[in-house]
């Protein structure tokens, strides 16, 4: 089946069909006996046996022209119909008379007796009566009660008919939501797992052999993963490949510019200079790029080995330290000890080291910047977590997720002047994604920036210190 409409339809009207002879079964089955339909009958049958009575006393009294000058038995509003007949059956009021009640009413003048009976919603009923001058006669009554609302629906009964109702429809219900949402469901898995990095994601061979929409919205899916892959793949070839053919010129710029400095007076060694500089900013740069692309192309095949992690950020900050120096800013760390963990220990010192950059490079003059390492959580899941706060501008609340998104920049508060290349916090990001941790910049209390980077601790890797702070 092509359509997944048709499909809900279909099903839709399946449950209403089993819900319909449901109750077409189960109505004779349920309604043989039911106490109330029994109460409703009894009181019609003794309302009309009392009617019955009180109407041969008239006749007996009045006789038959009481009848005739007014319909008083139907002035209480009851839906009797009187009839009055000889024992040969002839009506003596002048009415239609169904046959029924002629047939009732010559039993009853040859018994002799009152006679009650029953046809669906119809009761009848006869009795033997008597006019003044005791001519023999027979008084019958068709008499059609209305039901109340209470007997038609008895809970007794109506409770596990409805009962039974719900279950089977609840089946079918859930059957129908459970075989349209799991593919759904697998999309969605699918879909986070694309966003998340991992471009294996794909759903064609979950569905199976399903043929409707969902279905091509899988294949779809799976077409577009593959695109993204494709597109990816070339744009990190792209990335990859220039930033190996703009080494070659980069390495005989540098030669060429040693010997134009040795053949050249102090005026021209000055613009020279300028010349190298700008050539180590392009060779970092590319240096950056490489290293972006081997992460963003090396998910998931980095090197574990167990380190330290508060020496290693120890050293990070020495290192800062005599950059922040230069512009009269000092690095604090405040550690909690020794914290084991297993990774690379080159790939997170390359983000810590680009975090703190980031921070010196933003921070104002004679400012401090704090860097902490703790260990969080508890037996269940240990977090080391770094924080880098900086006393610079800081960033829009609107632009901090895109922070860590490569060559971007926060308009006039970090531009070229400051010499960053906008790949420091991306590399940073890659990094920490690798190590299956999260990497967060927030604006701190008081201005600047504040970067968070959690990593978790396997519990094998733990050390006592680390466990007691």
């Amino acid at each position: 089946m092509r359509t997944l409409f048709l499909r809900i339809f279909l099903w839709f009207w399946l449950a209403m069909a089993v819900v319909v002879a449901v109750l077409v079964v189960s109505s004779p089955m349920m309604t043989r006996s039911r106490p109330s339909v029994e109460r409703w009958q009894r009181s019609a049958e003794s309302s009309l046996r009392g009617r019955a009575e009180h109407l041969v006393e008239i006749l007996a009294r009045d006789g038959v022209g009481a009848f005739r000058e007014a319909d008083s038995h139907r002035g209480e509003g009851r839906p009797h119909h009187l009839f009055i007949l000889d024992p040969q059956g002839r009506e003596l009021l002048g009415r239609e008379t169904p046959p029924e009640v002629v047939a009732l009413a010559l039993r009853v003048a040859a018994s002799g007796q009152m006679e009650i009976e029953r046809d669906g919603m119809l009761h009848l009923a006869a009795s033997p009566a008597r006019d003044p001058d005791g001519r023999p006669l027979v008084l019958a009554l068709a008499y059609r009660p209305p039901p109340s609302l209470i007997d038609l629906l008895e809970p007794r009964v109506l409770a596990p008919r409805l009962l039974a109702l719900m279950l089977v429809t609840g089946l079918l219900c859930f059957w129908l939501a459970r075989h349209l949402s799991s593919p759904v469901a697998t999309l969605r898995h699918a879909a986070r797992r694309l966003a998340s990095g991992d471009f294996s994601a794909r759903v064609g061979p979950s569905i199976g052999r399903r043929r409707d929409e969902i279905s091509d919205l899988a294949r779809d899916f799976d077409a577009m993963a593959e695109r993204v892959v494709a597109l990816l793949g070339s744009q990190q070839r792209l990335v990859r490949d220039v930033s190996h053919e703009l080494r070659s010129p980069l390495a005989r710029l540098r030669v060429a510019l040693e010997l134009a400095r040795q053949g050249s007076g102090d005026k021209a060694r000055r613009a020279l200079d300028r010349i190298e500089d700008e050539a180590d900013r392009l060779n970092e740069m590319i240096e950056q790029l490489l290293t972006l692309s081997r992460l963003e192309a090396g998910a998931g095949s980095i090197e574990r080995v167990p380190f330290d992690l508060g020496a290693l950020v120890a050293e990070v900050v020495d290192d800062t330290s005599f950059e922040a120096g230069a512009r009269s800013c000092t690095v604090r760390l405040d550690a909690a000890g020794r914290c084991d963990l297993l990774g690379s220990p080159s790939l997170l010192r390359s983000a810590v080291e680009n975090v703190l950059r980031n921070a010196a490079a933003y921070s104002a003059e004679g400012s401090e910047i704090e860097v902490t390492l703790r260990v969080e959580g508890d037996d269940g899941g240990r977090r080391a977590v770094i924080s880098v706060r900086d006393h610079g501008p800081g960033v829009p609340e609107e632009l901090l997720v895109q922070v860590f998104q490569p060559f971007f920049r926060v308009d006039d508060t970090r531009d070229r002047s400051t010499g960053g290349s906008g790949l420091g916090l991306a590399i940073a990001a890659r990094a920490v994604q690798l190590h299956g941790g999260t990497i967060e910049a927030r604006r701190a209390e008081g201005g600047g920036l504040l970067v968070v980077i959690s990593l978790p601790v396997p519990a094998s890797t733990e050390s006592p210190a680390a466990k007691s702070s």
